[in-house]
């Protein structure tokens, strides 16, 4: 039983690592406008960024899903590799 939820915990994880270096672009867009809201709420904390930050900071968060979801798919299929079947 232990295997089997070893494998099933590793397959959700390698899927959520897909999942994020396919929709990095989408989630980097919602999280870029969640922190641009919050600073025109709250500019005493942060000032809200102008039109070219935005545009950098989209880039930024893209790139660092990517490698996120490039991370967490590699590591799972190494962890898939390593589970060894009973003999």
């Amino acid at each position: 039983m232990s295997r089997t939820f070893q494998i099933v915990q590793w397959d959700c994880v390698g899927l959520l690592g897909a999942t994020l270096c396919y929709g990095a672009t989408w989630l980097s867009v919602w999280y870029n406008s969640l922190t641009t809201r919050f600073r025109e709420r709250n500019p005493h904390i942060n000032p809200p960024p102008n039109p070219e930050a935005r545009n950098s900071n989209t880039k930024i968060m893209t790139w660092l899903f990517r490698i996120l979801g490039a991370f967490l798919f590699l590591s799972a299929f190494v962890a898939l590799l390593g589970i060894r079947h009973p003999r």
